[in-house]
């Protein structure tokens, strides 16, 4: 139900945005529920009704009173574990022995149905402690998603709405059962998404995730197919029904008919559109049975597809149904593909299952610590890892054509093949029992070592020349002998730098030219001519890695002070073998910093040892603080604390990318800061070879184009440098001098007051933006560009546009903001606002310290007080006192302060009714025994039922009490159902009411009162 009562025509979030959005997934197919008429289970929010009936639907029988009430204990009980709710979603994905929740075979045999405003409430006789998801989605009854939404340009855009997600939802642990049976979380404020150069400063769009405690992170949702939203098969919803759910949700009806209504429920609507391609019943099934895993870590994650990975599966199967043996994924690096592996291998095993054919997955890789790193990522996904290190070991998993044995709680096999250990012809596959076998071959890194006249290639296809192969790149070979489209097949899906960048999956590299910068403190005490620099004898010499060593000791040092994290971590990239021994050498003998050595030694099994040890406590600690690599772990090795790389060897065309690309995964350190670049120092200019590589891309983009015409992506823009930073400066500057003048802080002060709510967090957004460039331009070194922007005076800017913020969000959101600060915040907020006021009006007759101004903020801390104690804060009452509140501060802000007391005596005003109205609830409540279902039930049909009178129906609600008080705090009342509550109720009532002659004035409203009430017990129980 909803909670506020409408009397007037609105245009708001719920009439923007929610009711639309609502309206949309009845065209989808999906039912509306209504809170009125609903019974919810408390423990776990099912809507008992649609959830009996879709169990007995899909399990072929009845459920008993006890059966369902066991049934309800066990998911509760399930729920309540402290695993992000792992066993409830294998319940819900292959339920084995228990009843199944989901037809998953059988799309329309399952209710599909949405509800807003459903409480999560966790705290008896109080709606305090709940949250209430703007439309939650039901599956069999099951609330598995919810979807919040906000208006167009909302304050804080939607990293306001992640951030109340993650840090305070998600931390609750009262929440956690609840979040163990959401599946999917989604946000829109119903806008396009912005095109910038980062994700974190995105503030508009629709997002998706899955809830994951704070690791919780939010995915763009880019539609693949192009006419996917406007050749849908929408159903008609008749303007009647809209109207009935329009009133049922609080509004008149009337609403439905304003042009701003029509606009916003087109299908095409941002918020709509993503609402089709994520929620279309097919598709939120798939996500559901395919796109969760949960991954082992040091802290238990769950994940969810990012939407490449979602279309990549899906054009999967379609490329296998038109009869296609695989193809080519060209997805960029740290986009995940390993992870891609792992989802399709759920969905590619049930593709076969429906064709009774057992298929078994091999994933290809050509190095030892890429099997290492595939099989420590597979397994901690949930999947079986057979590792084949041999010839022998390969042929037995290639003959065999079961899987020999998985362990239960594994969700697929998979086995790991390190082709390099296959010099020799590769074992071909032996069918003996005439199984029905279908062997899938994920080619990992297929840029390299797969050359079509080497034996690797060949050797691995002609293995099973019934196989399905499919090549997974960031980087094909594009050369005319190697074009990796000739050897796999055609692009199967396509996923590049630049959506990968916009979407927050991986960020742009910086990087730091050496040769201005300190090529020549290197090379000062050196005896040589830039000629030799190339010289093998110079690069390995002991006075080259002496100086070259004390230059990265010295500035890897430097990056973790300005970044303040000791965390970050750094990469060495040697020319050779020797040169990076060499180099840790010198970093054990004369640094504090650690350096782990990573390189190719078939002579010292000792250092095999030591690199396997290196990756793995790189990876999953602070230590070593650098890594020192020739070859090795240049591609293929993701870690996001690897944030700067020292490049002294210039890799070519996709091994350049492949290994700069090693420090583009986004980062959070410990103490917050968000990274958003990766940083390379380049000490041999691959500038050059970066163009050419990103040219013979664009060329490869050119050619294949997509059925529509349309070019599918760019790779432009992944390496930019202090030029490019300095650019963004000058834009963002450029920008808000358009806006507002900054030169002179009093008169910025002065005209703050005349900008609204969005262009004042407009001119936040890029007063933030100056800083960050201040930054990168001293971890560039750029002292000349740095210089450029004074940041004492960009301090000042940010915090006088911050005040100015926070008045307008307590002058236009009074009761929400004195809600959730404290008592010092409202202070100092209106304390900074009457003193930019004073400097503006020149007062001289009136300080911030007179009494005037101390009286006014000490009664405002009274009414701080009393809001805080309402536990009602929808009640229309306290709406109208939002409305009073608000008007005090319009005239605060408009008003030269000699009246300074007046304003003191209308929030006076306010005080008194906000005391008034908690008084009264205190009253009312002392009458039933403190439960506030029975006050709000009071205040609701108070303003709903304008013919009732006050005695009556405390009358007929104290009646009620009597009758169910002995079992308010039990289950039996949810259990019983809605119907059977209120003919109960009656039955036991009616009596007395017709003996006081009650009934018969308050016959016309007594069911609907009493339907009131049971929703209000389940809200506040």
């Amino acid at each position: 139900m909803c909670l506020i009562r409408r009397i007037s025509v609105v245009f708001n979030e719920d009439t923007r945005v929610k009711i639309p959005a609502t309206i949309h997934f009845l065209r989808l197919g999906y039912d509306y529920q209504s809170m009125k008429d609903a019974d919810i289970d408390f423990n776990t929010k099912i809507f008992l009704t649609r959830f009996k009936e879709s169990i007995e639907r899909i399990n072929g029988k009845k459920l008993s009173y006890e059966e369902l009430t066991r049934l309800l204990e066990d998911i509760h009980s399930t729920l309540k574990n402290n695993d992000l709710g792992k066993e409830f979603y294998r319940w819900l994905t292959n339920p084995q022995d228990r009843i199944k929740l989901i037809d998953f075979e059988n799309i329309d045999n399952n209710d599909f149905a949405v509800v807003d405003e459903l409480p999560y409430s966790i705290i008896e006789g109080t709606e305090e402690g709940s949250f209430r998801p703007d439309i939650n989605i039901l599956v069999n009854g099951m609330p598995l998603a919810f979807l919040e939404v906000k208006k167009p340009n909302n304050e804080g855009g939607i990293q306001k709405e992640f951030d109340r997600m993650v840090n305070q939802r998600l931390k609750n642990p009262e929440y956690k059962k609840f979040f163990n049976m959401i599946e999917v979380v989604s946000f829109s404020n119903n806008m396009e998404y912005e095109d910038l150069d980062d994700a974190e400063d995105v503030k508009a769009g629709s997002f998706y995730s899955t809830p994951n405690s704070e690791k919780t992170k939010f995915s763009f949702l880019r539609e693949d197919d192009s006419s996917y939203i406007n050749n849908y098969p929408y159903i008609t919803v008749d303007e009647e029904r809209i109207k009935e759910i329009t009133k049922d949700l609080g509004y008149k009806e009337s609403e439905v008919d304003e042009q701003e209504f029509q606009d916003n429920l087109k299908y095409t609507t941002p918020c709509n559109s993503f609402i089709t391609s994520l929620y279309d019943k097919e598709r939120f099934l798939y996500f559901l049975r395919y796109g969760i895993v949960f991954v082992d870590a040091k802290v238990p994650q769950k994940h969810i597809m990012r939407y490449p990975q979602f279309f990549a599966t899906r054009k999967i199967i379609e490329r296998l149904d038109k009869g296609g043996k695989g193809g080519i994924i060209w997805h960029t690096q740290g986009s995940g593909k390993t992870a891609l592996a792992a989802y399709a291998n759920r969905v590619m095993r049930d593709y076969y299952a429906d064709k009774q054919t057992n298929a078994r997955f091999f994933f290809v890789v050509d190095r030892l610590d890429l099997l290492r790193q595939a099989a420590t990522e597979f397994t901690s996904r949930g999947i079986n890892v057979v590792k084949c290190n041999s010839r022998d070991e390969f042929s037995k998993e290639l003959d065999r054509p079961l899987s020999k044995s998985i362990p239960n709680d594994a969700i697929g096999e998979i086995c790991v093949v390190n082709i390099q250990k296959f010099q020799d012809k590769m074992p071909e596959a032996k069918n003996v029992y005439d199984a029905k076998i279908q062997r899938i071959f994920f080619v990992d890194e297929a840029h390299r070592s797969y050359t079509s006249h080497g034996e690797f290639f060949k050797n691995l296809m002609i293995c099973d020349v019934d196989a399905v192969y499919i090549a997974l790149t960031g980087t094909p070979l594009l050369s005319k002998k190697e074009r990796s489209n000739l050897k796999f097949g055609d692009y199967i899906h396509k996923y590049f730098y630049d959506k990968s960048i916009a979407d927050g999956y991986t960020l742009r590299i910086k990087k730091e030219q050496i040769d201005t910068v300190a090529k020549a403190d290197i090379k000062k005490n050196l005896d040589i001519e830039d000629n030799r620099l190339e010289n093998k004898d110079v690069f390995e010499s002991d006075a080259y890695v002496e100086s070259l060593s004390d230059f990265i000791q010295k500035d890897f040092n430097n990056f973790r002070l300005q970044n303040a994290d000791p965390s970050i971590g750094g990469m060495i990239v040697c020319r050779t073998n020797d040169q990076a021994r060499k180099v840790h050498q010198w970093f054990e003998d004369n640094s504090t910093l650690t350096t782990g050595l990573v390189i190719t030694d078939i002579n010292d099994p000792k250092q095999a040892k030591a690199n396997e040890n290196n990756q793995i406590n790189f990876r999953e600690t602070t230590q070593p603080d650098l890594l020192v690599v020739n070859f090795m772990l240049t591609t293929g090795y993701d870690v996001e604390r690897l944030k700067k790389m020292y490049l002294l060897r210039g890799p070519h065309a996709q091994s350049l990318l492949q290994t700069i690309s090693r420090v583009n995964r986004p980062y959070t350190s410990p103490n917050g800061k968000v990274y958003k670049y990766g940083y390379i120092v380049d000490f041999v200019d691959i500038e050059e070879e970066y163009d050419r590589t990103i040219e013979a891309y664009i060329k490869e983009l050119e050619a294949e184009m997509n059925d529509n015409g349309e070019n599918e992506g760019s790779l432009a823009g992944l390496v930019i440098d202090k030029e490019d930073i300095n650019r963004k400066y000058h834009k963002y500057a450029d920008e808000l001098e358009e806006i507002i003048p900054t030169d002179n802080l009093e008169r910025f002060s002065k005209m703050l007051t005349n900008y609204n709510k969005p262009a004042l967090l407009k001119i936040r957004r890029l007063i933030n933006g100056i800083k960050e460039c201040h930054t990168e331009f001293l971890l560039s070194r750029a002292v000349d560009y740095a210089e450029q922007i004074d940041t004492d005076h960009i301090r000042k800017l940010a915090r006088t546009t911050q005040e100015r913020i926070d008045f307008v969000n307590l002058q236009t959101n009074t009761v929400s903001m004195l809600n959730v600060i404290s008592d010092k915040q409202v202070v100092d907020i209106l304390y900074e606002f009457i003193k930019t006021k004073i400097t503006i009006l020149d007062l001289g007759k009136i300080s911030i310290d007179s009494p005037e101004v101390k009286r006014f903020t000490d009664v405002v801390k009274e009414v701080q007080k009393e809001i805080k104690k309402n536990q009602n804060k929808d009640d229309i009452k306290i709406v109208k006192l939002d409305e009073l509140l608000q008007k005090v501060f319009d005239n605060l802000s408009i008003s030269d302060l000699s009246n300074m007391d007046e304003l003191t005596d209308e929030l006076l005003e306010a005080l008194m009714k906000a005391r008034e109205i908690n008084e009264e609830n205190e009253r009312i409540a002392a009458e039933y025994g403190n439960s506030y279902a029975f006050v709000k039930t009071y205040q609701d049909a108070m303003s709903e039922f304008s013919g009732v009178r006050e005695d009556d129906l405390e009358s007929t609600l104290k009646y009620a009490y009597n009758s169910v008080k002995d079992n308010l705090n039990r289950e039996v009342i949810i259990v019983q159902g809605r119907k059977n509550f209120v003919d109960e109720v009656k039955k036991s009532i009616t009596k007395d009411l017709l003996k006081d002659k009650t009934y018969s004035r308050i016959k016309s409203y007594y069911e609907p009162i009493l339907n009131e009430l049971y929703t209000n017990i389940q809200l506040f129980k």
